[in-house]
This record gives structure tokens, sequence and C-alpha cells, in this order.
């Protein structure tokens, strides 16, 4: 009976983890959708662009859907008294020069970091990798089980398909002039370890965390952040909600302008994902040549 118990109450728990990284990646936004598309028998909407930049058929016009349940955060409208960060070559090369340093120490003090319990249950830190070259940062949530292993960020599936996103901006030339790839942007976490069996955070653990990433960012001097999921959103915007309700917007934060669209590892489980996450880097590369 006591083995019974145990092997219910672990089940249970994997249950529980599961459901809360699928909500941190954004499927109640999707099964929200299609909770209205099939109420209202309406088709899934297609048309505009893949993943990949491939063109897809046009969709019949629908009403508009109302926005997801979650806190709305409100979209930039108007100047701000801090100048966006620059994004021509020569000013990008003296941020990537003198950004150098600065983060190899920040991953010195990383890769030696005590400050909550996630060091005694990593293999290896995760700083960050890239360079201030494009003035883009992406930002995850935590490291995974190939990230640990590598003291790499997205290096496992997930990672596979952001550097695959990296390189179809490039190949359709988003932005002009601007070469894109896991060289010449920057990739971290919020979190620099990772969590037991890929647990969330925890809120302390974001607490101790938290100055690393902004140290980085101050350092990088961003013209422009993605967010890759719920963690990473709430953090840097400020606000908590749904992905669906955040992404589509641009937000501000220092010099850089933000936006939010869902985590890789989201789009690998539920690809619909997949085409308004390209839609978001259409977004940020418009945003990145507007000022």
């Amino acid at each position: 009976m006591t083995d019974l118990r145990q092997e219910a109450a672990a089940l249970a728990a994997a249950a529980r983890r599961w459901l809360e990284r699928e909500e941190a990646g954004g499927v109640g936004d999707l099964a929200a959708t299609a909770a209205l598309r099939a109420e209202r028998r309406e088709p899934t909407p297609r048309g505009g662009i893949d993943l990949f930049g491939q063109p897809l058929p046009e969709a019949p016009k629908a009403a508009p859907e109302p926005e997801p349940s979650g806190v709305k955060a409100t979209a930039v409208e108007s100047p701000f008294d801090d100048r966006l960060d620059p994004a021509d070559v020569t000013a990008r090369a003296e941020i990537e020069q003198a950004s150098a340093a600065v983060l190899q120490a920040i991953a010195t003090e990383v890769r030696a970091c005590r400050l909550c319990g996630l060091c005694d249950t990593r293999t290896q830190a995760v700083p960050g990798v890239g360079s201030a070259r494009s003035g883009i940062v992406f930002v995850g949530e935590a490291p995974g089980a190939d990230e640990d292993r590598r003291g790499e960020p997205f290096v496992g599936r997930a990672g596979e398909l952001l550097t695959r996103i990296i390189k179809a901006m490039d190949d359709a030339h988003l932005i002009p002039g601007v070469p894109l790839t896991r060289d010449t942007v920057y990739i971290c976490n919020v979190l620099k370890c990772r969590p037991p069996e890929n647990r969330n955070p925890l809120p302390h653990e974001i607490e101790s965390c938290a100055p690393y990433l902004r140290r980085q960012l101050a350092a990088l001097r961003p013209r422009l952040i993605c967010c890759l999921g719920k963690f990473a959103a709430e953090l840097l915007v400020g606000v908590k909600g749904t992905i669906g309700g955040l992404r589509g917007r641009v937000y501000r934060y220092q010099g850089a302008k933000l936006i939010v669209t869902y985590h890789p590892a989201a789009c690998l489980r539920n690809p619909s994902y997949k085409r308004p996450v390209w839609e978001d880097m259409q977004l940020l590369a418009r945003e990145y040549l507007s000022d």
C-alpha cells in the first residue's frame, strides 16, 4: 500500500510540473483561442508567412477575438526620455568591444555563484553566449539538461529551433546590413543554473539571479530585447499576464525596445505557435529599423 501511495504521489507531482510548464509556455492561450473558434465555428486562421519565411494561404476575414485572460500591458505609444541605443555599425562595434570584458567578468561570477540552492544541483552554470554586435538579445527562462551539461544556453532541441529562427531572419534579410547569427546576437536566461527536473523558477531564485541579467543588459546596451516565454517577459516588462496578451506590443527597457514571444520549447510542444513567433520576428526587425 505504501508503494502504491508513493507511486501515486510521484505521478501527481509529475503531472503538476507538466501543467506548470505548459501554462508558462502559453498553452492556455492556445486552448482558449481554439475554444472560441470552435464555438463560433470559425476556421483556423491562415495566411501571412510561416516560421521560415514561406508564404501561407490567405485566411477569410473573421471578427476580432477578445484578448486572452490575464493582466493587460500597455503598448508604447509615446516618445521616451531615454534614447534608443544605436544600430549603426561603428557604434555597435564600440559597444561590443567595451562589453566583452564586462560580460566575461559577469560569467566568472555566475560560475562561482552560490546565492541560491541551484548551485548544489547544477553541473555547470550557464552565463550566456554571443556578443553585442547586432544589438539584439534573446532572453529565455533557465537552462535545461543539455545546457547544464555544456554550460551554454539554448543548445538542446529548443535551442536548435532558436538557431533556425535566427538563421531564417538572416536568410530573409529582415534587417538589411546586419548579419544575424548566434555570434552576433546575445542569448541568455533569467536563471543561470538549471532547476531540478526542469521545474519552473522559484521567486527567490529569480530574485537572486536577476541582477546578473540586468548587468549583462547594461553592458550589452541592446537596441532590441526579445523575451522568450513567461518568466523573462514578466521580469523585464514588469507585469504579469499570458504570452498571448503580452506579445504583439512594444515595450521599453532602459535604452532598448522590448518584445515578447513564445519560448521555442512551447513551439515544439504546440507547432501552432510557430506562425505567431515568425510574426514577432518580423515585428522585431521593423522596430529595430525604426526610431
